[in-house]
């Protein structure tokens, strides 16, 4: 698996990839307006944009637990005020090679993915890698063992 993996991952573009399980939020929108948002959207990220739709930065589960939950009026304010500013994005043509190297350097389970004109194209959210993993790799992946140190040194059965 290790060589084909890595071939795939190296040529394989995250254009072919789920990016759609994310939203977008004006630049002024109220934090509570964003997070109804995403509990009726179901995504666990929202583009923030401008007026003329360019990304300004990105909200996310985690900068809800980081910068809202416990501040009481965190929730009246605007969301580009807990936002991440300026996130780090990706191309449609990047790898998932080169997606993945950056979303496990920064730590990130959401990147945006603008194409040449800096347009939303869509979210790489950590769910799309994983999909993109089982999909391609099923027998390896569903036939891990529960608990990855304990692997049978035998086959089961008669």
């Amino acid at each position: 698996m290790a060589m084909s993996a890595h071939l795939n991952f190296q040529h394989e573009k995250i254009s072919r990839l789920d990016l759609t399980t994310y939203a977008t939020a004006r630049v002024g929108t109220s934090v509570t307006e964003t997070l109804a948002l995403m509990r009726q959207r179901r995504v666990s990220a929202v583009l923030v944009e401008d007026e003329t739709h360019r990304v300004l930065g990105i909200f996310t589960e985690r900068d809800v637990l980081l910068k809202v939950a416990g501040e009481k009026t965190a929730l009246d304010g605007r969301v580009d005020s807990v936002m991440t500013p300026q996130p780090q994005t990706l191309s449609p043509d990047d790898t998932v090679g080169h997606a993945l190297q950056l979303m496990n350097h920064g730590h990130y389970r959401n990147v945006p993915v603008l194409d040449k004109d800096r347009a939303i194209v869509g979210n790489l959210s950590q769910h799309a890698i994983i999909t993109f993993l089982t999909d391609h790799y099923p027998r390896e992946i569903y036939n891990l063992p529960p608990e990855s140190d304990v692997i049978p040194q035998t086959r089961e059965g008669a």
